[in-house]
């Protein structure tokens, strides 16, 4: 009996001699398994770096990417830059007179709605207004819910102003204007004018004021029988939306 069981703790001991012999051989064979674990806790946890990042870096992409155009046409003339949150991420002066405008403005990252009044507030604008000038807000979206909201907040924004008047349009009309070099504003205006007129060009009017602009177009309809007072440029929505800005 005692034999018997000395044979069985010398099996024991032969198995595990036996393992511990199958695995420095699997350890051989494989470069040594063990070495690779280090390499793969440090991919882990790159990769839990990197990550992250990626996370941001696209998190910032969505914000900085504008999804609507909007412009601001007097003379000055402005297009901002609207991402999907509403907030303004760009500001683009369309003549010298906008640049000057946009020098002194602080609105890059802010709400829509707080650029609009910041830039309907300013001294140089109120004057203008003030002086009977007129003012189109043009909102151009690839979102049309986008652009619904928006062009309601630019008229409610507007309420209180005379003279300003806001429209919506296709983001491929803005692009037309574009190619002209002119904001959208003064694009409407010029499909209109030169409807009336075909010797009209772009450069024409580029560095009119929307009320001059109003005021030639006004001429034209007279001269073609047309008469009456012209529409806000393109026609479109008031912007105080009951149509009773000054004229």
């Amino acid at each position: 009996m005692d034999d018997k069981i000395t044979a069985a703790f010398d099996a024991v001991r032969a198995s595990e001699t036996l393992k511990t012999r199958t695995k420095a051989y699997i350890a051989r064979k494989t470069n040594g398994y063990a070495a690779q674990k280090k390499p793969h806790r440090h991919r882990m946890m790159l990769a839990a770096a990197v990550f992250p990042a990626m996370i941001l870096f696209a998190g910032a992409g969505l914000f900085l990417t504008p999804t609507t155009r909007i412009s601001i046409d007097i003379n000055p003339s402005l297009e901002l830059g609207i991402n999907r949150f509403d907030n303004v991420v760009s500001v683009r002066a369309l003549n010298d007179n906008g640049k000057k405008l946009a020098e002194s403005l602080d609105i890059t990252f802010t709400p829509y709605d707080k650029a609009l009044r910041t830039i309907l507030d300013n001294k140089s604008i109120v004057s203008l207004l003030r002086g009977n000038e007129v003012m189109t807000i043009t909102v151009a979206a690839t979102n049309s819910a986008q652009s619904a909201r928006l062009l309601s907040r630019s008229q409610t924004c507007a309420a209180s102003h005379g003279n300003v008047y806001c429209h919506s349009a296709s983001a491929e009309k803005v692009a037309e204007a574009h190619k002209l070099g002119l904001s959208f504003g003064k694009y409407r205006a010029y499909l209109e004018l030169r409807a009336l007129n075909p010797a009209i060009a772009p450069e024409d009017i580029q560095g009119m004021t929307m009320r001059e602009i109003r005021e030639l177009l006004s001429a034209l309809q007279a001269e073609h029988g047309t008469g009456g007072q012209p529409p806000a440029p393109g026609g479109g929505h008031h912007g105080n939306g009951h149509g009773h800005g000054r004229r």
